[in-house]
């Protein structure tokens, strides 16, 4: 894992392929250790990201990312909601703007989304009924 771990926080390669990559392993089945560390990773790595400024990578491709190697969006959307700082805001706004057309044409943008059609579509209804709350909290 920590060769993955610098792929994905640096930048080097397309995140969501990466998610896919450990979606499909089914890392979350694997033995408590292993699984914990993934999760954990995942977890720290989507802190971060709405914790720093400038990340090498969209915060909004780190949550499709997060989203698709664990096949949820809500522990994603707990946290976002937790983080509550100028930061995570700001990447909340940015993220409003980079999903502009699928929020209007209510296409999926996880592109990388490991299962069924109805299971993504699920989710991303989920994000947008967050998105709805989080504007009516503002």
């Amino acid at each position: 894992m920590p060769q993955l771990v610098v792929v994905l926080t640096e930048g080097e390669t397309e995140s969501g392929l990466m998610a896919l990559g450990l979606a499909a392993a089914g890392w979350s089945r694997w033995p408590r250790e292993q699984a914990g560390a993934v999760a954990g990773f995942l977890d720290a790595w989507w802190t971060q990201t709405l914790r720093t400024k400038s990340s090498p990578i969209p915060a909004c491709a780190v949550f499709e990312s997060c989203v698709t190697a664990s096949s949820s969006v809500t522990p994603w959307l707990a946290r976002w909601e937790a983080e509550t700082g100028p930061v995570a805001r700001r990447h909340l706004a940015d993220s409003l703007g980079w999903w502009r057309e699928e929020l209007t044409s209510n296409n999926s943008p996880f592109t990388w989304w490991w299962g069924t059609e109805t299971a993504e579509q699920a989710a991303w209804h989920e994000v947008k009924q967050w998105l709805a709350g989080q504007a009516r909290a503002t």
